[in-house]
């Protein structure tokens, strides 16, 4: 029999400032109707606390190491991550089996959310780089898993609060480090480029060489760490961390104007608390305005918005207004402070409309991308990219065929949430994105048919669950293998505890005052949705958990209003099958994940191996063969073995009899055959680069054919990787130069007058043709143009 409609136990009209008459419920976890047995009940109820907290504890950590995927190591460090979530999951479906019935939260919002993570998830099928695509593919998964556990398993409204303080309080920490970031580490890192440009940029990995490229790589290098100010504290960048502190600062503010609302009890005050909270507020803000991120600014004035058409009804407009003249002076006080240390400048709202300008080009683009720059939209709707996307991670592999000459760079996302999603798991799953986030911000900022009692609060206040968030901190050590004692991690580490203890103490007596109302997570949700809309995030799990932890956690603290009711299944059918899908779940995440961890584990003993003293080439070269066996979607290995074999060949001398330099070709072009990503311009172009070497050191220790023939390669290779990203005015400018070594001088010609086209269009130095492979174009054309009127050319 199912029962709905329970209610949890507590006054109606009770908050937590007054407890007069309070009567202390008699579970306080569990509505009145659910009463377990007394043999189970124990069990049940210690098993979902622990799988709550769990759940709070992991939310947190995914905030204290990057959530920007890196690429070039497979988009692989959330895979921890994932399996402690889908882990936490399996605690709760034992609960569910202890207590004999499957208890439960429904509205239109879940079932949209739990359509997009899907799928999104399935999506990672159509990804050209399958791995790449995969290991994206749990994150979403994880992601999905984690709104509904948000969901589920919170039983009272005091749980849901708690939670959101978590949020807070994490954000807070995260904030506290990027402000020490800003004052402490930038100004040193300057220091250290300055004192030794040479040791920095080996450090970061660009390149020393004296190809004209390199050069513009450093300049733009030696740009980004001297004239940058921006922090971006655990982030990878600096709009993922203003994204980041959105919400938690529309919810403390929030909060705040929720106990200004509230009558305190006899001889109380509320000033403390709110004082209190201030400091939180005030780290919070700064450090989004050292982030300087534009689009955060306007969402964070959005959702500011929404609070004051709130405050209107709750507070005397005096009060307000006074509220809302300390915010001006607080936001003047910190601009001011950044102009006059030089962290702040006017060339935020200078740069602000170029900012927007590369964004309306990426947006079109995408968009090309997606319709497949169809000429009608009745055609578009024929594409594959359209209705299905390209896959999870896979944006930027397909990106460079549509990109704008004038472009300024080669991004892995469309800065823009919706056709972020559009692009990459295709017009369904933007549609349920719509229907997500519109259903969502609308349920949670009007009342609907809401109960009076909506804005009361219960008397329970978990503060183990605000324990279990601060578990974040530890937990991150293993999920993120984090290595304290390697850099500056330990002095992060600290910062973020330090700071994460000081938040607590002092938003926790706030929120003994009031709890964050629906109506304030929706506008946490609106400010966030906003600042996503110019910026990535919106699959990056610790932003993202911000948007649908803000959307779970709003629709919960509506109970007793139907989205936030718990219902109650009273038999295991459901569990049953929610146990079977975890089961499919938990095969396939092992299934597809297995392979990669042997094969990483195969690729870290062969770089341990080169690292040691002498290095031990054989003993790489046996790990590397390994690694391509066990994980044959990995390119990291097949990578991996081709350097190794360049350090063996350069070892012994680099001569033309020692076949090693064969193998290297053979190693890279093997890297780009299917099942591994065969449209990755990038690894043609170092395949194309690598070959040109290997012939300019062996070349003269060759015959002719077998020069043709690598020359033939280089050809080829660079053919490939212009046709895949065709507004590169560099890549042209090769194959000119490749193609008129072979005298395809009707080739060379053609292709050198794309390269000086494309060159003038675009405005970006470091995407221009070094200068002296213009002079040598310009210089050459004439002559190519000359031979290849006066003889035929045959195709390679």
């Amino acid at each position: 029999m199912a029962r709905r409609g329970s209610k949890p136990p507590g006054p109606s009209k009770q908050g937590p400032g007054d407890r007069r008459g309070a009567t202390k419920p008699s579970s306080p976890n569990l509505p009145d109707d659910l009463d377990l047995g007394p043999g189970t009940e124990f069990w049940a109820e210690r098993l979902r606390r622990l799988a709550l907290g769990l759940l709070a504890a992991l939310i947190a950590a995914r905030a204290y190491w990057p959530s920007e995927p890196a690429y070039k190591e497979g988009a692989a460090a959330g895979l921890s991550w994932d399996l402690a979530i889908f882990l936490v999951a399996a605690l709760a479906l034992v609960s569910s089996i202890f207590a004999g019935r499957f208890v439960f939260r429904l509205a239109v919002p879940d079932a949209a959310v739990a359509a997009l993570m899907f799928l999104v998830a399935v999506s990672s099928q159509r990804s050209l780089d399958w791995r790449i695509g995969v290991n994206l593919a749990w994150e979403w998964a994880a992601m999905g898993v984690a709104y509904l556990l948000l969901r589920w398993l919170p039983r009272t409204r005091g749980e849901s609060a708690a939670l959101v303080l978590g949020m807070v309080v994490t954000a807070s920490a995260v904030a506290a480090y990027g402000i020490y970031q800003g004052v402490v580490e930038i100004p040193q890192i300057q220091e250290q480029y300055r004192r030794n440009p040479e040791a920095a940029r080996e450090q970061i990995g660009v390149s020393g060489g004296s190809d004209p490229a390199d050069e513009v790589r450093r300049q733009a290098l030696e740009n980004r760490v001297l004239q940058s100010t921006e922090v971006f504290a655990t982030f990878g960048l600096a709009n993922s961390l203003a994204g980041f502190l959105v919400a938690p600062l529309v919810l403390l503010m929030a909060t705040a104007l929720e106990a200004l609302a509230r009558k305190p009890a006899v001889g109380a005050s509320r000033w403390p608390a709110i004082l209190g909270a201030a400091i939180p507020g005030l780290i919070l803000l700064t450090c989004l305005v050292m982030a300087k991120g534009l689009s955060a600014w306007l969402g964070l004035a959005v959702a500011s918005g929404l609070l004051v058409l709130r405050g209107l009804r709750l507070v005397p407009r005096r009060v307000l207004m006074v509220l809302g003249v300390a915010g001006a002076v607080a936001v003047a006080g910190l601009v001011v402070a950044g102009v006059a240390t030089r962290r702040l400048d006017v060339q935020i709202l200078t740069q602000a409309t170029r900012s927007l300008r590369y964004r309306f080009e990426y947006w079109r683009s995408t968009w090309a991308m997606i319709t497949e720059d169809a000429p009608s939209f009745g055609k578009a709707i024929q594409t594959g990219n359209f209705w299905k996307g390209v896959g999870p991670g896979n944006f930027g592999t397909h990106y460079v065929r549509y990109k704008l000459p004038e472009a300024s760079e080669e991004i892995q996302d469309p800065h823009n949430l919706f056709l972020d999603v559009w692009s990459t798991a295709g017009v369904w799953a933007f549609l349920a994105l719509v229907a997500a986030l519109g259903s969502g911000i609308w349920i949670l900022l009007t009342r609907g048919g809401q109960s009076e009692d909506e804005d009361a609060s219960p008397t329970d206040r978990p503060a183990w669950l605000l324990v279990a968030s601060g578990l974040g901190l530890v937990m991150v050590l293993f999920l993120g293998r984090m290595n304290l004692f390697m850099e500056d991690l330990l002095t992060r580490w600290l910062v973020l505890l330090v700071f994460w203890v000081f938040s607590a103490a002092l938003l926790s007596p706030l929120w003994r005052l009031a709890w964050p109302t629906p109506y304030a997570l929706g506008a946490a949700m609106s400010g966030v949705t906003i600042a996503l809309l110019t910026s990535g995030g919106v699959s990056f799990p610790a932003i993202a958990m911000m948007l649908w932890g803000s959307l779970a956690l709003g629709l919960n603290l509506r109970d007793p209003a139907p989205s936030g009711r718990l219902h109650s299944v009273e038999t295991l059918i459901p569990v049953g099958a929610l146990s079977l899908a975890w089961a499919a779940l938990i095969g396939g995440f092992f299934g597809a994940t297995l392979p990669f961890w042997k094969s990483e584990a195969a690729v870290a003993r062969a770089e341990a191996a080169m690292q040691s003293l002498p290095p031990d080439y054989d003993r790489a070269e046996t790990a590397y063969k390994a690694a391509e066996t066990a994980d044959r979607y990995n390119v990291r290995p097949w990578l991996g073995h081709a350097y190794l074999q360049l350090l063996a060949w350069q070892s012994r001398g680099s001569k033309a009899a020692d076949l090693r330099w064969e193998t290297i070709r053979i190693l890279l072009e093997q890297a780009v055959k299917p099942p591994r990503n065969p449209d990755s311009w990038g690894l043609y172009s170092e395949r194309a680069s690598t070959v040109r070497d290997l012939l300019r050191i062996v070349g003269p220790s060759l015959s002719p054919r077998e020069i043709l023939q690598l020359q033939a390669d280089v050809v080829k290779a660079t053919r490939v990787a212009t046709r895949l990203y065709p507004n590169n005015p560099v890549l042209h400018g090769r194959l000119a130069e490749a193609s008129a070594e072979m005298s395809m001088f009707r080739d060379a010609a053609d292709e050198a007058n794309e390269a000086i086209r494309l060159d003038a269009l675009t405005p970006h130095a470091d995407k221009k043709l070094p200068d002296s492979m213009r002079r040598r174009l310009q210089e050459n054309l004439p002559k190519w143009t000359e031979r290849a009127a006066g003889s035929p050319q045959a195709p390679i």
